[in-house]
């Protein structure tokens, strides 16, 4: 039957084919439509509708309570959502609404949650971010700021805006600083508001990657630090103040317009789209500090709409300006250093500290022994230390790619009692300084794609497809 297909039959074979590959790539990616604001019941209606939906690859928990008695929910989306995390799989994790008031980002975390789950089998982007990453949203850490604010008002810092929790505190002013440091986590918490209780406790029993913090009333990606001992309008530099900077100038410069710094809300100028913190305006007590100082987690404060409560007509037109910095975010957390520290034994070693020779600022192990290091591009040299310093590895140099790259460096320690003889206290980056390797590709735990999506089924067919239409070509232009 194939040897008598005319010219004519094969060329309608190849329309036919060419034309199912046009409806599967025009199915490939499924947008999201924001109309209007969720109050608090709508907001956990949508998160309940998402994961039963999507159950294998979400799930929703309660971060805690706050002083109305609203909970906290956090939804949590990965691939093997439902199991243990994969080891060095790495955490991230975005917040907005923590000034009731200040509304767009709870928004935009609703739909980039469902942009995530829906398109998890149309895209080929989006299933490689959700295999790789443990992602968890908190769409609004002020739920009762929120239900007390109103829509239409472009400001708002008084008491009774909204901006503040039930107790009338300002969440974003609340959360310990340098002068806490030396206190323990049941001593923070236990002289928190509830919602940063519970977002203390959150911090020192994950091991977080990344975080982004969502706000409203300008549009700017901030940087640490925050806080300063200092002038108002000078920067407060930390020691990782490079990676922030790309890290902010990540999502500036994915955004449609936050990357022009300037003409855009109000009087504000920012080269870049990017600021340092305490150079805008000094903040003590902010979350992002937070997170620095008491963690191994890199936090900006993303400012996403000039106007802070804005009219439901305008929150489309804030996914589409955010989505692609959203997802380039969510991406840069599979660069830096990652690794193992283990002993003699094999068995890991919680709590040891990961050094970077000429940055003052150090990481420890999660409860199994991993670690993750954000940095800039450029050479480092990097070494563990037991917890109580008695054991440390050489020093190893490593070259980390530029962010957008999306590629880390694997570097596994062993702490042994021999390995501190090349450990110097200054790290030249000569040639006898052991040279760590490019991290192996990682085989996902499971198909990126799942089994009979459509994406997969474009792969399948494209080189068909190719291979028609040049014989469809070639034997048509004999028969017309």
């Amino acid at each position: 039957m194939v040897g008598d297909m005319t010219p004519r039959g094969w060329l309608m074979v190849g329309v036919a084919i060419i034309s199912q590959l046009v409806v599967l790539s025009a199915a490939k990616t499924v947008g999201v439509v924001l109309s209007d604001y969720h109050n608090y019941t709508q907001l956990m209606d949508e998160l309940d509708t998402l994961i039963e939906s999507y159950s294998e690859l979400s799930r929703l928990y309660i971060l805690g309570a706050t002083i109305e008695e609203r909970d906290i929910p956090v939804i949590q989306i990965s691939q093997g959502v439902r199991e243990d995390r994969v080891k060095l799989k790495p955490m991230i994790k975005l917040i907005a609404n923590m000034h009731g008031n200040e509304a767009v980002g709870r928004e935009l975390m609703l739909a980039l949650a469902r942009y995530l789950l829906q398109n998890y089998e149309r895209d080929p982007r989006v299933a490689k971010i959700v295999n790789e990453t443990d992602i968890h949203i908190v769409p609004t850490l002020n739920p009762d700021g929120f239900e007390n604010s109103t829509k239409g008002i472009c400001l708002g810092h008084h008491r009774g805006s909204g901006r503040h929790n039930g107790n009338l505190v300002d969440l974003n002013r609340a959360f310990p600083s340098w002068d806490d440091l030396a206190e323990t986590k049941e001593q923070l918490m236990a002289k928190s508001e509830p919602e940063v209780a519970a977002v203390i406790d959150w911090i020192f029993s994950q091991p977080f990657v990344l975080s982004a913090n969502f706000h409203d009333g300008a549009v700017v990606a901030n940087y640490p630090w925050d806080d300063s001992h200092g002038s108002e309008r000078e920067r407060s530099i930390s020691p990782d103040d490079t990676t922030f900077v790309d890290l902010a100038t990540v999502y500036a410069t994915n955004h449609a317009n936050m990357f022009q710094g300037v003409g855009l809300c109000h009087e504000d100028n920012f080269p870049g789209g990017i600021t340092n913190g305490a150079e805008w305006y000094i903040v003590k007590g902010g979350m992002q500090d937070f997170n620095y100082l008491f963690s191994n987690c890199m936090e900006l404060t993303i400012e996403v709409s000039c106007c802070k409560y804005p009219m439901e007509s305008e929150l489309q037109k804030h996914w589409n300006q955010n989505k692609e910095s959203l997802l380039s975010y969510l991406e840069v957390v599979q660069g830096g250093v990652r690794g193992y520290v283990r002993d003699e034994n094999g068995d890991p070693v919680p709590n040891a500290v990961i050094e970077v020779n000429g940055i003052q600022k150090n990481i420890t192990t999660s409860y199994f022994g991993e670690y993750w290091r954000l940095l800039s591009a450029g050479k480092y040299c990097i070494r563990a230390t037991s917890p109580d310093g008695s054991l440390m590895t050489e020093w190893v140099q490593i070259t980390v790619t530029p962010m957008d790259s999306k590629k880390h460096v694997r570097v596994d320690f062993t702490l042994s009692s021999l390995g501190a003889e090349n450990s110097v206290n200054t790290c030249d980056l000569e040639l006898r300084v052991p040279v760590a390797p490019a991290a192996a590709p990682v085989k996902p735990s499971s198909s990126p794609l799942a089994p009979g999506s459509g994406a997969q089924k474009i792969k399948v067919l494209e080189p068909l497809a190719i291979f028609l239409v040049f014989h469809v070509i070639l034997l048509t232009s004999f028969s017309f």
